[in-house]
């Protein structure tokens, strides 16, 4: 019952806010989007439920790119809000901002959709294996230390086998990626910016994906253990 009495004293604090913007009262717009927050950022968690990481990354869509369009969008939804049908602005503000921020997202993605379909590129997912030119899997052609030149740095060949070893356990996206950025199996390495159009995914979120790998390795080099 306490909730219930919360809601209506909140209802009726949003109508009036609503009343004062629509008289160009701008204090009262900050008001109603701070007071609305929590609303804003719970449709924002269920949008990202909907769509998986990857594809939001990969859209250049970030929480607060939705944050913002929510904010946008409860704004609007003022203008459309009539109190005299008895609807809650908060239960009316919430389809309004659940729209719209879909509505950002599906956009998002399909303008990274048609931008590969122009560029002839089909999409790589970072699960899939890579592969060179002969089609063998990058990752088959990691090296193992057993051809090193000199057969006698006995440390070099332990650290490098330690590398290897370390580089296997990563999850597979991050091996992927590290394999086609520093050339593993591969005739030649490639820079973050061609890495990103390889595999079709914002050059930022290539970026992090290579500095947890990065992260992940160090961590294992230092670990104390020979194996």
């Amino acid at each position: 019952m306490g909730n219930g009495n919360h809601e209506d004293r909140q209802d009726k604090r949003n109508i009036e806010l609503c009343r004062r913007i629509k008289q160009n009262d701008s204090e009262a717009e900050n008001h109603l989007l701070i007071e609305n927050e929590g609303l804003i950022l719970n449709i924002v968690l269920i949008i990202e439920k909907k769509y998986s990481q990857d594809d939001l990354l990969e859209g250049g869509i970030e929480r607060d790119d939705l944050i913002q369009e929510g904010r946008i969008a409860m704004l609007r939804a003022v203008w459309n809000y009539d109190e005299e049908t008895g609807t809650r602005f908060s239960t009316y503000a919430y389809s309004v901002m659940k729209n719209a921020m879909t509505d950002y997202c599906e956009k998002g993605l399909s303008g990274f959709e048609k931008r590969m379909e122009r560029s002839g590129q089909t999409r790589i997912f970072l699960n899939d294996d890579c592969v060179d030119e002969e089609g063998i899997p990058t990752i088959e052609r990691v090296r193992t230390g057993e051809d090193d030149l000199t057969g006698n740095l006995a440390t070099l060949h332990v650290m490098l086998e330690k590398m290897r070893n370390r580089f296997l356990l990563l999850p597979e996206r991050q091996k992927i990626l590290l394999a086609y950025r520093y050339g593993i199996g591969l005739p030649e390495d490639n820079s973050l910016e061609d890495t990103a159009v390889y595999f079709h995914i914002t050059e930022k979120y290539a970026a992090a994906i290579e500095r947890d790998a990065l992260r992940m390795l160090r961590r294992g080099m230092n670990d104390g253990e020979i194996t």
